[in-house]
C-alpha cells in the first residue's frame, strides 16, 4: 500500500473513476487528484453543553456525521484509485447509475479501515469491468462484520476456478486444510448462512475422454494447474465445496495464492496412470480471457503419494 496521500489523475482508468465518483457524489471533486483523507476536524460533537439552542446542537451533530461520512468515502475512493494505477486500461462500458448510487449510499457508513479497503477494491473492480459486483452482493456486504469477512477470506484464499465454477477441496478428513489453513465446520456453516457457499457437498466432474486426449485448466490465485488426460479415460470426480454466485464475485478481491502443498493436494486428487499434471505462475491476464504464464513444470508428489509409491516397489 502506498504511503502517498494524493494520487494524480492520469490515464483512462483514473479518469473513469473520477467520472463514477462525480456521478455518485455530485460536483465539487478535484478533477486532477484523489486524496487519501480530508483535513477535517473530527472531534466528537459536544454532548455535555446545555448552552446551545437545540437547533444548534442538531446542526453540530449533522456536521460531524456528514464529515465522518465524507472521510469514509475519501479513503475508499483513494483505495480504488490506488488499485487502478496498476491498470493500463479499463472497459469502455459505463458503470450503471443505479449501482453507483447504491455503492456510495452504503460506502459512506463504512468506517472500519479493513472493510474500507475491501470496498475500495470493489469500486476499482466495477470501474475496470462493470457488472463484476451485483447489487445483491453490495447489500450482503453492507452488514458483513470484520470476523465474517475474515472467515470468507480464509476460504476464498483456497478457491480453485475451472470452467466457470469456483470451489475448494472438501476439507473433511483433510489434515492439511484443517491444520494448516484452519478450516472448520462451524466456519463452513457460517459461510453457508451468509450465502457465500452452497449448502451441500458436491462433485466437480472431469469428463471422460474418447479418442482424443483432453486438457483442463485450474486457476488458484496466481497459480495455474494443467491436467492433460489421455484418451479413453473414464470420468473423474472431485469432492468439493462450491462458492455461490455472490461468493464467486468476491473471490476476485482476494490476492492470496495457496501454498504448493495445496496444489500438490489438488494434483493428488487428479492424478491417474498416464495423466500429466503441471503448474506455473500467471504473469498477466490477457484481453481475450487467456493468460500469460511461466513455463509449466510437473507438480511434485505429496508425501502420501511418495510413501505409496515406495510401498509398491517393495
Amino acid at each position: 500500500m502506498s504511503n502517498n496521500r494524493i494520487i494524480k489523475v492520469a490515464g483512462k482508468p483514473l479518469e473513469k473513476l473520477i467520472g463514477v465518483i462525480k456521478k455518485g457524489l455530485g460536483g465539487g471533486n478535484n478533477d486532477s487528484e484523489i486524496k487519501k483523507e480530508s483535513d477535517y476536524n473530527t472531534d466528537e460533537p459536544s454532548t455535555a453543553s446545555t448552552s446551545f439552542h437545540p437547533n444548534e446542537r442538531i446542526q453540530e451533530r449533522l456536521i460531524y456525521k456528514e464529515t465522518k461520512r465524507q472521510q469514509n468515502l475519501d479513503y475508499i475512493n483513494f483505495i480504488a484509485a490506488e488499485q487502478l494505477t496498476q491498470e493500463e486500461t479499463v472497459s469502455e462500458e459505463p458503470v450503471e447509475e443505479d449501482w453507483i448510487n447504491r455503492f456510495f449510499n452504503i460506502a459512506e457508513d463504512i468506517s472500519n479501515e479493513e472493510m474500507q479497503q475491501l470496498w475500495g477494491r470493489i469500486l476499482a473492480g466495477e470501474v475496470k469491468k462493470p457488472k463484476s459486483y451485483s447489487l445483491r452482493t453490495l447489500e450482503l456486504l453492507k452488514n458483513l462484520s470484520k470476523h465474517e469477512a475474515e472467515t470468507f477470506m480464509k476460504f476464498a484464499s483456497l478457491a480453485i476456478n475451472s470452467n466457470g465454477t469456483s470451489f475448494i477441496l472438501n476439507f473433511k478428513n483433510e489434515k492439511l486444510l484443517e491444520e494448516e489453513y484452519g478450516l472448520n465446520f462451524n466456519d463452513r456453516l457460517l459461510l453457508e448462512e451468509l450465502g457465500f457457499l452452497t449448502a451441500n457437498d458436491l462433485q466437480f466432474r472431469i469428463l471422460a475422454t474418447q479418442e482424443k486426449q483432453s486438457q483442463l485448466y485450474f486457476v488458484l490465485g496466481k497459480s495455474l494447474v494443467l491436467l492433460e488426460k489421455p484418451s479413453n479415460q473414464p470420468e473423474q470426480q472431485l469432492q468439493v465445496l462450491v462458492f455461490t454466485k455472490i461468493g464467486q464475485e468476491l473471490i476476485k478481491l482476494v490476492n492470496a495464492t495457496p501454498k504448493m502443498e495445496y496444489i500438490k493436494l489438488l494434483a493428488s486428487k487428479l492424478r491417474k496412470e498416464g495423466h500429466s499434471i503441471k503448474h506455473g505462475i500467471i504473469l498477466k491476464e490477457l484481453a481475450n480471457g487467456s493468460v500469460k504464464h511461466t513455463p509449466l513444470v510437473e507438480v511434485p508428489l505429496t508425501e502420501a503419494e511418495l510413501k505409496e509409491k515406495e510401498k509398491s516397489k517393495n
